[in-house]
C-alpha cells in the first residue's frame, strides 16, 4: 500500500461521521479531491504543509458533520438508516400504516367512551336497592369520578386503560383485566382453531373447483356453499348439540359424547387435558366454519378463475414453467388478496366475542363475557371489553394491509 492509499483510507474512515445518505452523494468526489491536494501536497517536499492540510480537513469535519448528522436527525431523514430497494419500500408502507392506525384507535376511544357513558347508567342499581341510601349513592358517584365532566372522565379512563388499570367490577368489585384476559385467551384458542380449519378447508375446495371447472366436485361444491350460507348459526349449533349430545349417544350406548355440547372441560377434571379440549372445540369450531367456509371457497374459485386466464400465466407456460408452479407461485398468490381482507376482518372479529357461538355452548369467552356485563349493566367491564375489540379489528386490518405489500410488491410503493 503507497503512502497515498493510507492517507486516503484515514479519510474514508472519517468520512463515516457524515450521515449515509451524505457519503452516498459526496464521499466519491471528497476522496478523488483529497488523493489529488495530498498528491500536490506531497509533491512540494514539505511535511508541514501536510499536517497543515490535515489540520484543515479535521476543521472542516467538525464544522459540517456535526452539522449534517443532526440535520438528518431534527428533518426525520429517516431514509438515511434504512436500506434501498424492495425492503426500503416495505419498510416505508409498515410505518405509513402505523401513524395511520394512531389516529383511528385515538377516534374509536373516543366514540366508544362517549356511546357507554350516554347510554348505560353505571348507578342504575344503586338507585333501586333499597339497602342503598341516596347519601352512599352520591358518595359512590363521587368516589367513581361520574361527577366530573366528560372529557375529564375520558382523560382519566383513557390514562388508566394506556397503563393496564382497567378498573374493577361495580357488582363482583374483581379487577377486570385478568377477567378478560382469560376470557380472550379462550376466545382466541377457538377462534384461531376454526379460522385455520376454514382456510384450510376453503382454499382446497376454492382451488380445486376453479381447477375443475363445471366438474361435479364443482357442482356440489357450489351447492354445499350456498347452504352453508343459508344455514344460521345457531340453528346448526342447536342441531349439532342434539346429534352429538343426545342420538349418537343414545344409539351408540356410550356412557358421554363423542363431542361435547357445553363448557371447556369435563365436570370434575383437573388439569389441563388436550384431548379433552378438543372435544369441547370441535362443536362450537363447526358451527363457526360452516359459513366462513363457505364464502372462503367462493372467493378463492372466483379469484383464481379471474387470473388462470391472465396473460400472465400464459407467458408463464411459455417459459416453461410446470403447471404446479404456474398454479402455486403465480395464480394463488394474486388470488389471495381479494380472500386477505375478508381474513383479517375474521381474525379482529374474534377478539370482539362469539357471541351467539358461546353463549349456546356456554364457553367461556369474550363473547359470553360481553353478555354478561351488559346485561348487569357493569360499564366498567364494557368499555375495556369494546377497546379490546375495536383494537384487535384495527390491527389485523394493519397485518391485511401489509399482506397486500407482501403478496403483492406494487401496493408497498403506492
Amino acid at each position: 500500500m503507497t503512502r497515498i492509499d493510507r492517507h486516503v483510507g484515514v479519510y474514508r474512515a472519517l468520512l463515516h461521521a457524515y450521515p449515509w445518505r451524505f457519503r452516498r452523494e459526496y464521499e466519491r468526489d471528497m476522496v478523488q479531491a483529497f488523493r489529488d491536494r495530498l498528491r500536490d501536497e506531497l509533491r512540494a517536499g514539505r511535511p508541514g504543509r501536510i499536517i497543515a492540510y490535515w489540520l484543515l480537513i479535521l476543521t472542516d469535519l467538525v464544522k459540517t458533520a456535526i452539522p449534517e448528522r443532526l440535520a438528518s436527525i431534527v428533518h426525520m431523514r429517516w431514509r438515511d438508516v434504512v436500506p434501498t430497494g424492495g425492503r426500503a419500500g416495505m419498510f416505508r408502507f409498515i410505518i405509513r400504516r402505523l401513524i395511520f392506525a394512531i389516529p383511528v384507535l385515538l377516534l374509536a376511544s373516543i366514540l366508544v367512551f362517549a356511546v357507554i357513558r350516554t347510554t348505560i347508567d353505571p348507578l342504575a342499581g344503586c338507585g333501586i336497592n333499597p339497602r342503598q341510601t341516596a347519601e352512599s349513592c352520591m358518595r359512590l358517584r363521587q368516589d367513581l369520578g361520574l361527577d366530573r365532566p366528560m372529557y375529564v372522565q375520558y382523560g382519566k379512563w383513557l390514562s388508566h386503560f394506556a397503563r393496564g388499570d382497567w378498573g374493577k367490577s361495580l357488582l363482583s368489585n374483581r379487577p377486570v383485566l385478568p377477567d378478560i384476559r382469560s376470557a380472550l385467551a379462550n376466545t382466541a384458542v377457538l377462534g384461531l382453531v376454526a379460522i385455520a380449519f376454514s382456510l384450510l378447508a376453503g382454499i382446497g375446495i376454492g382451488l380445486y373447483s376453479s381447477l375443475r371447472q363445471y366438474s361435479w366436485f364443482d357442482h356440489v361444491a357450489t351447492g354445499g356453499a350456498f347452504v352453508g350460507l343459508s344455514v344460521p348459526n345457531f340453528w346448526f349449533a342447536l342441531l349439532l348439540q342434539m346429534l352429538f349430545g343426545v342420538y349418537l349417544t343414545k344409539w351408540l350406548h356410550l356412557t358421554e359424547p363423542i363431542f361435547y355440547t357445553a363448557g371447556l372441560t369435563k365436570p370434575g377434571s383437573q388439569g389441563f387435558d388436550l384431548l379433552d379440549r378438543l372435544r369441547h372445540l370441535v362443536l362450537p369450531m363447526l358451527v363457526l366454519s360452516v359459513q366462513i367456509v363457505a364464502y372462503y371457497s367462493r372467493y378463492i374459485r372466483a379469484s383464481m378463475l379471474e387470473v388462470l386466464h391472465s396473460d400472465y400465466l400464459r407467458t408463464a407456460r411459455a417459459k416453461g414453467l410446470t403447471e404446479r408452479r404456474v398454479i402455486v407461485r403465480h395464480a394463488m398468490r394474486n388470488a389471495l388478496i381479494p380472500l386477505t381482507t375478508q381474513v383479517a376482518l375474521d381474525v379482529g372479529a374474534i377478539a370482539g366475542g362469539l357471541i351467539i357461538t358461546e353463549a349456546i355452548f356456554e364457553y367461556p369467552g369474550m363473547g359470553r363475557f360481553f353478555v354478561n356485563a351488559i346485561s348487569r349493566g357493569d360499564y366498567q367491564q364494557v368499555l375495556p371489553w369494546l377497546m379490546v375489540a375495536v383494537t384487535f379489528v384495527i390491527v389485523f386490518n394493519l397485518v391485511a394491509d401489509i399482506m397486500y405489500a407482501v403478496l403483492d410488491p406494487r401496493i408497498r410503493y403506492t
